[in-house]
């Protein structure tokens, strides 16, 4: 098995378009942080105090408003606590590299999966479409280690892709804005009152738990990549999927039924520095959901890549 797994890792590495992601993915986090030091969003002037009075007012404003998504009362009115906390605690917004990255982790992630899909979305498609599968099956290894190489190689890549991102995101951001904000803390709100921990903590969390979301798209990809021949399907149908899926979880957080909705659980950051989005969700229910779905699309998956025909 390990054999096989390396054999799967050297044939993507090896491939120039992996290391051209990996670099695109460096360059979209330098130009996030870059877009951040030209805004001047890391800095507030000497009438902070001013500027969030005027800011919850308006936001106070807002949230009478009854046409507001539940996605945006949420914001508004965690937003209207932390800037309570500053004004009560006489305490600056120290807003830095390091606060915005943790609140970026799920949008960098988002990139890595897309990039990691069009590789796990030709896996086996590519396999198949150029008859390169015949010289797996003529060694030893049966179809299920193939397959199981073939999965655990894509999801490396794409744990390693998050590693990528976590390294990059702390190395640029401590060259732009220096490395003295990683030990200050980092501050949210859950069950209607500010807390906070470790801004290290915060920041390594947030990579962690949006990785659930890249696990779920890799096995979808994977799956439609046993299903059909064509590697340009596999991967703009894997695509598609991906991004409606992230887009409706984000436009629909907060309605009732989307604890149904699978991409309504490949967050996890709210359970640990946050709030659920729906009442009385709980983090085992969400990890039930997110295994279900992996196991489903795996009895989908592996019939067809065990019974598939490779005339």
């Amino acid at each position: 098995m390990i054999p096989l797994i390396r054999n799967e890792n050297m044939k993507i590495y090896k491939r120039k378009r992996t290391w051209i992601m990996i670099g695109l993915l460096v360059l979209y986090i330098f130009v996030q942080m870059m877009n951040l030091k030209g805004s001047g969003a890391v800095g507030y002037n000497e009438d902070w105090k001013t500027l969030l009075q005027y800011e919850n007012a308006k936001l106070t404003r807002d949230l009478a408003k009854s046409d507001l998504l539940p996605i945006e009362k949420k914001a508004a009115a965690e937003k209207v606590l932390l800037n309570q906390y500053y004004l009560d605690h006489d305490l600056p917004p120290q807003a830095n590299a390091w606060s915005f990255t943790a609140n970026q982790a799920k949008n960098v992630v988002f990139g890595i999966t897309i990039l990691a899909l069009i590789i796990a979305g030709d896996i086996v498609a590519a396999e198949f479409a150029s008859g390169t599968i015949k010289f797996l099956l003529t060694r030893s290894a049966n179809r299920t280690k193939i397959y199981i190489a073939k999965y655990t190689a894509a999801v490396l890549l794409g744990l390693f892709m998050c590693l990528i991102g976590f390294l990059a995101s702390v190395f640029l951001g401590g060259i732009l804005f220096g490395f003295e904000g990683i030990s200050g803390s980092y501050l949210f709100v859950k069950d209607q009152a500010v807390q906070q921990t470790g801004m290290l903590q915060a920041l390594v969390g947030s990579f962690l738990f949006n990785i659930p979301f890249m696990l779920v798209v890799l096995t979808f990809a994977f799956m439609i990549s046993a299903a059909f021949r064509s590697v340009t399907f596999s991967i703009v149908f894997s695509l598609v999927a991906a991004i409606a899926g992230f887009v409706i979880s984000i436009a629909m957080n907060g309605w009732p039924w989307t604890k149904y909705f699978i991409f309504s659980h490949t967050d996890l950051m709210p359970y640990f520095f946050g709030t659920p989005s729906v009442e009385g969700l709980t983090a085992g229910f969400s990890v039930i959901m997110l295994l279900l779905h992996l196991a489903v699309m795996h009895l989908i998956s592996y019939p067809l890549f065990v019974k598939r025909d490779v005339a």
